[in-house]
This record gives structure tokens, C-alpha cells and sequence, in this order.
């Protein structure tokens, strides 16, 4: 499927680290049926990166919308402006993907939808994570296993071997979005609460500036879900040895998986087990009497390597996705609605991080 015969066509508003890398190599593969078109960007350097692969170039935002070249707009600028350019996209006619994290605000996020709704076009952010290798194995994994009532799940994600904790661009500036929340956090807490599709109760945070002197490096975000699950996300670049990213506790059994890369998964679980009557010393104050108590003891464990088939790691996975839904094959993976929950859940825990206690949902 070459760039001429592909049925969708992307135009680029910002041409920097993402657009220019990420997203323009994923379309330029076979079996993505996207292809590059056009860039907005008002830095001449970008520009003239894009005309070296034949990209039509504009440097004014008008100019671009009414070309006409593209159906998919991806949005790929500093954070701040993320609602300007997707809701001036959606207005003249476009279907949009937005970089992550989707706005500043949920407010933003709301107008954004509100815009999609009345414009009639697709709406999706870039929230790729929820495609990802280590996820896919936790998903598969609870699937195909029974671990009892899941009580607690941890997802952590952190700066890796020797990593200093070092902010650096845009995550270094408040106003332009950033902040570890807004960078990673905002993927952790994205993957978990698309693991976990229930009611949130109540969220609790910590939110530190380690080394960062202006935007979070670090945070802890404790979430408390209805039906009385918790879930545990942090997030650092502050950690110069790797965290274990995946945790999931049952009543009957355990999953774990060591890295981002979805490396050394394992599930241990019961397999058998029963329940006797035994006799268990009870003290009083005064003296010491058995009582008969009942005792759950396990028979066999059951231990597996996850994933049990095998998951390859497809980076193209969401731009397949957002084709099939244009198409009328396949609804989103990533909705508006879902990014919006999201943002309201780091919303409230920016807030307990400041107020110091925990925030009813």
C-alpha cells in the first residue's frame, strides 16, 4: 500500500520530536492505511524538514484548513494549544487526533467534545499506551485465569537504570503543560483506569517536585473504586532502578510483569484448596482456651509465564484503529469520554496533593 493509494491522508498541526518522528514514521509503514500530506507549523527549520519529504508546507493556520489536502488532522503541539488548533480542526471539517495529554484542563477536554459532536467528525487522543505490550498481558491474563476478587492493582512507570530525574523541554515549563503527570503519569493512569471500567469513589495523591524546579517529577496516585478495588499509580523520572510496572493482587492468586517492554509476566494462583476445622488457642486475660476456628489451607499453586499466546507489540495499533472507525469497521479504542474520565481522576489528584487529603469523586 504505497502513499498514493492509501485511502487517508494526514495533515500535521506542529512538525516537531512526535509528529516528525512517531506519528510521520507510522503512516510512511505498509500497513497503515494513512499517509502524509500536509504541515502546519510556524517554525521555518520544521517546514523545511517536512518539504524535504514532500510534504505541502503552510505556515498559516487558515492556509492549511482550506487546502483541503488530508480527512485526519493529528495535533502534535506544545500542550497549551492543544484545544485551539483540534477545535479549530474539528470546526472546518476534519476528523482529529490529538496528542496527550488531550488539554489542560477537563474544561478543555469538554470543549473539545462538545465541538466534535457538533461538527459530526471523529474525535480521539493519542492515549497509545493502552495498546501496549504490558497492558495486552494483564488483560489476556485476567481473561484466561481466575485470581478470586481482585482487591488491589499497581502501575508504576519510572526513570530506569542510573536515571537522574531529569526534567527536560517542554516538561520543565508549567505553562506550556508540563510536569511528569502530564507526560507519563497521564499514560499510567490512562492504562489503569482502561483496565479498570468501574465507578471511581475517591482519589488520593502525592505530587513532589524532586529535582524539577518547576513542574512535578514525581507522584503517587491512589484511586478507590465503588465496588472497593484500589489501584496505586506512580509515576517518576526519578528512579535509577527499575520499578516493577504491573501488580494485580485476587483473593485466589497474583499477576505480576516486570517492565514497559511486558518482560517476565507471571501469574501464581490456587489451583486447589480446602477448609478444616482445627482447634486455635484463644487468651483471656486470666487464662488460655482452645476454640474451634476454620482454616483455609492451599493444596497446589498453580504458576504460569505470561503471556500465555503470543502478544507482539504493535506500534501502528491505534492508527489502524482511528482507519476502521472512519471506515465504520470498529469503534475507538481511545473515546473522548474515557481521556475526559481520565482527566477529571488527575484533576482531583492534583487537588489532594495540595489540599493534603483525600477527594471524593
Amino acid at each position: 500500500m504505497n502513499s498514493v493509494t492509501k485511502p487517508h491522508k494526514i495533515g500535521y498541526i506542529g512538525f516537531g520530536y512526535m509528529a516528525g518522528g512517531y506519528h510521520y514514521d507510522t503512516a510512511m509503514r505498509k500497513d497503515v492505511p494513512f499517509a502524509p500530506a500536509a504541515v502546519f507549523d510556524i517554525d521555518p527549520e520544521k517546514r523545511a524538514i517536512a518539504e524535504s519529504r514532500g510534504l505541502k508546507t503552510f505556515d498559516n493556520l487558515k492556509d492549511f484548513l482550506d487546502a483541503k489536502l488530508f480527512d485526519l488532522v493529528v495535533v502534535a503541539t506544545s500542550n497549551q494549544f492543544h484545544c485551539l488548533y483540534t477545535c479549530a480542526a474539528l470546526e472546518a471539517g476534519y476528523n482529529v487526533l490529538c496528542e496527550k495529554p488531550a488539554g489542560l484542563s477537563s474544561g478543555e477536554i469538554e470543549k473539545m467534545i462538545d465541538t466534535a459532536k457538533r461538527s459530526g467528525k471523529l474525535l480521539t487522543f493519542h492515549q497509545n499506551r493502552r495498546v501496549d505490550r504490558d497492558l495486552l498481558i494483564v488483560k489476556e491474563a485476567l481473561e484466561k485465569f481466575d485470581i478470586g476478587k481482585i482487591f488491589t492493582v499497581e502501575n508504576r512507570v519510572g526513570g530506569g537504570e542510573g536515571s537522574t530525574g531529569q526534567m527536560f523541554g517542554w516538561r520543565r515549563f508549567k505553562n506550556h503543560g508540563g510536569g511528569l503527570m502530564l507526560d507519563w503519569g497521564v499514560h499510567v493512569l490512562d492504562q489503569t483506569l482502561y483496565l479498570i471500567d468501574e465507578p471511581v469513589k475517591s482519589v488520593r495523591a502525592q505530587i513532589e517536585r524532586i529535582r524539577s524546579e518547576e513542574t512535578d517529577d514525581y507522584s503517587k496516585v491512589l484511586i478507590r473504586f465503588e465496588s472497593g478495588l484500589t489501584a496505586q499509580v506512580e509515576a517518576t523520572s526519578f528512579a535509577p532502578m527499575p520499578l516493577p510496572k504491573w501488580t494485580v493482587i485476587g483473593s485466589d492468586g497474583m499477576i505480576t510483569v516486570r517492565d514497559i517492554e511486558g518482560n517476565e509476566g507471571r501469574l501464581m494462583r490456587i489451583k486447589r484448596s480446602h477448609t478444616d476445622d482445627t482447634l486455635s488457642p484463644y487468651y483471656e486475660p486470666d487464662h488460655v482456651e482452645t476454640r474451634p476456628q476454620k482454616m483455609f489451607r492451599v493444596d497446589e499453586w498453580e504458576t504460569v509465564d505470561l503471556p500465555v499466546t503470543p502478544i507482539p507489540q504493535d506500534w501502528a495499533a491505534v492508527y489502524k484503529n482511528i482507519a476502521r472507525a472512519l471506515d465504520g469497521k470498529e469503534k475507538l479504542i481511545v473515546t473522548p469520554e474515557s481521556v475526559l474520565r481520565c482527566f477529571k481522576v488527575i484533576e482531583a489528584a492534583v487537588k489532594s496533593a495540595e489540599e493534603g487529603r483525600e477527594i471524593e469523586f
